[in-house]
């Protein structure tokens, strides 16, 4: 028969990170696309979608 080993080890707690408020993480919000080398906000997927297109021009923004 098997016997259990003793529990004697007591594992850290493990702790959740805190996200901060999202304009403060401006720095995951956004990328430089490699064809059209424009700024591309991963928050609106109309932007997402186009540049996602091979050998796409830059999105004409809306003023």
């Amino acid at each position: 028969m098997l016997h259990q080993a003793p529990k004697t080890q007591t594992h850290p707690r493990v702790l959740g990170t805190r996200r901060d408020p999202p304009a403060l993480r401006q720095c995951c919000d956004s990328y430089i696309c490699p064809v059209c080398d424009q700024v591309v906000e991963l928050t609106d997927f109309r932007q997402v979608v186009w540049h996602q297109r091979p050998g796409h021009e830059p999105m004409e923004m809306d003023g």
